[in-house]
C-alpha cells in the first residue's frame, strides 16, 4: 500500500488514481531506484561522506550534512514515488551518519594541528 501524493489516503499500489481526490498517480520507474526525488537527500549523503574524507572540512561539512538529513527524512511523506522514498530515506540516513562520523574526526584533526603548530612555535 502506498499513499496518495495530494490528499495522504492510503491506495493500493496498482491504483491509477486516487479514489479520494482523483489524482492520478505515477508508477515507480527503474529510474526513482537510481536517482531520488528528494534532492535534500543526496546533499545530505554527499556533504557527508566529503566530510570524513576531507577531515579539515569535516567541522563544517558535518553539521551541513546532519541538518539536511534531518529535513530529507522530514520531507519523505511527500514524495511521490514509493522507490523514491526508500532511496531518500538510505541517503538521508547515511548523511546523518557519515556527517556525525565526520565531524567527530574534523574536531581531533584540527585539535592535533594546533597543538603541533604550538609546539614548534
Amino acid at each position: 500500500m502506498k499513499n496518495c501524493p495530494k490528499c495522504n489516503v492510503e491506495i493500493a499500489d496498482q491504483a491509477e488514481m486516487c479514489d479520494k481526490c482523483a489524482r492520478p498517480v505515477e508508477q515507480a520507474s527503474a529510474i526513482d531506484a537510481i536517482i531520488p526525488t528528494n534532492p535534500l537527500a543526496a546533499v545530505s549523503c554527499y556533504t557527508g561522506i566529503l566530510s570524513m574524507v576531507c577531515c579539515f572540512i569535516g567541522i563544517i561539512l558535518g553539521p551541513i550534512a546532519i541538518l539536511t538529513g534531518i529535513m530529507a527524512l522530514k520531507k519523505w511523506k511527500m514524495q511521490e514515488s514509493q522507490y523514491g522514498k526508500v532511496t531518500s530515506t538510505i541517503r538521508a540516513w547515511v548523511g546523518i551518519i557519515t556527517g556525525i562520523l565526520g565531524t567527530l574526526i574534523g574536531i581531533p584533526a584540527i585539535i592535533m594541528t594546533i597543538l603541533s603548530i604550538l609546539r614548534k612555535g
